[in-house]
């Protein structure tokens, strides 16, 4: 695997970094990644296109580094959970509804977090943060931190059940947020008491027993 690069060009002067990084985390938010662009940022920042780029090497770099703060807010919900579940049970289970609720709260962070930006892998900042987050994963399955980022096959073999979990968790957001799965009432509640029965079945797996009434 080529090794990961730098994330952005040498700081210059001022805050111009800090609020680019700013102006495009809100606009996402508000607007939509696809609606911003370099010239977006600079007039909502106050810049020239020249002054974007001695902070940053392309808009792709500035979106990865918006993904990977977005990877540890999901990571620091995550971990509040993993503390406060009692068994690996009840923390996939209560895991998957929040990273649900994460994609819908924040649709196009999800989308830049998980394959929007191409050769996402050679930001060295997001690289980190994912394999890390992925990491914490393989722990909480396996009990033990085994996950070996600089051996990919290794990992493919040794660490199936977290990669099973991760597809699944995903896919799950994804379905939901693009309302593939919908929801008579249309509740909160319903759909997190859906989407915590799937995780309970996937936990349990598809020889186990059917979910508990509610």
């Amino acid at each position: 695997m080529k090794k990961p690069t730098g994330t952005s060009k040498p700081y210059h002067k001022g805050n111009v970094a800090e609020d680019l990084f700013s102006a495009a985390s809100r606009l996402i938010e508000t607007e939509g990644i696809d609606s911003l662009t370099v010239r977006r940022l600079c007039r909502e920042v106050g810049v020239t296109a020249a002054n974007f780029y001695n902070h940053y090497a392309s808009l792709e770099v500035l979106l990865l580094d918006v993904a990977a703060a977005g990877v540890d807010l999901l990571s620091a919900t995550v971990n509040k959970v993993i503390k406060r579940a009692k068994s690996r049970e009840e923390k996939l289970v209560e895991i998957t509804i929040q990273f649900v609720e994460f994609s819908l709260d924040h649709p196009d962070l999800f989308r830049i977090m998980y394959g929007q930006i191409s050769d996402s892998g050679l930001h060295e900042r997001f690289y980190s943060r994912t394999e890390s987050s992925f990491a914490e994963l393989v722990k909480l399955i396996y009990g033990e931190d085994i996950y070996r980022s600089d051996d990919v096959m290794w990992s493919h073999t040794h660490c199936r059940k977290a990669y099973a979990y991760f597809s699944f968790v995903y896919g799950m957001a994804r379905l939901v947020s693009m309302q593939i799965f919908t929801f008579a009432s249309g509740t909160k509640a319903e759909r997190q008491n859906f989407v915590r029965d799937m995780a309970w079945t996937f936990a349990h797996g598809l020889d186990g027993p059917e979910p508990p009434p509610r």
